[in-house]
């Protein structure tokens, strides 16, 4: 419970940090006015994710070659390296996840029709220091 209500507080925290008020002379037809700062905080998040999850796979890969080294038996730290294996390739995955996405959406047939609104979000998320 006590994660939960600091989980909430520092997304308050962020929301009131990062959000700028919208103002209708700041106002141009674009499909993300009003929305960049949700764009911030998701391109935070991402960046953070970025930068968390090699370091847990590093911690879990460590912690899991010590347990089947000190274990002794040699099926143990094939186990381990399968693992860890596969850990890395989740990582690798969720580490070029805007990319894939990216490619995904090339491949949709009306693409051209939304590509540029798109870009326009897509930037606040992946450069969050370009966001205007």
């Amino acid at each position: 419970m006590k994660k939960i209500k600091f989980i909430m507080s520092l997304i308050i925290l962020i929301t009131i940090i990062i959000i700028n008020p919208v103002f209708a002379d700041n106002y141009t037809k674009s499909y993300c006015v009003g929305f960049n700062g949700v764009f911030r905080i998701i391109g935070e998040i991402v960046n953070i994710i970025k930068i968390v999850v090699p370091l847990i796979i590093i911690g879990l890969a460590t912690s899991d070659m010590f347990k089947s080294v000190t274990s002794g038996k040699d099926d143990s730290i094939f186990k381990a390296l399968k693992g860890i294996a596969s850990r890395i390739i989740l990582g690798v995955l969720i580490f070029f996840l805007p990319s894939i996405l990216d490619f995904g959406f090339s491949l949709i047939d009306e693409w051209s029709n939304y590509e540029l609104g798109y870009q326009e979000c897509a930037s606040c998320i992946l450069n969050v220091s370009e966001c205007r």
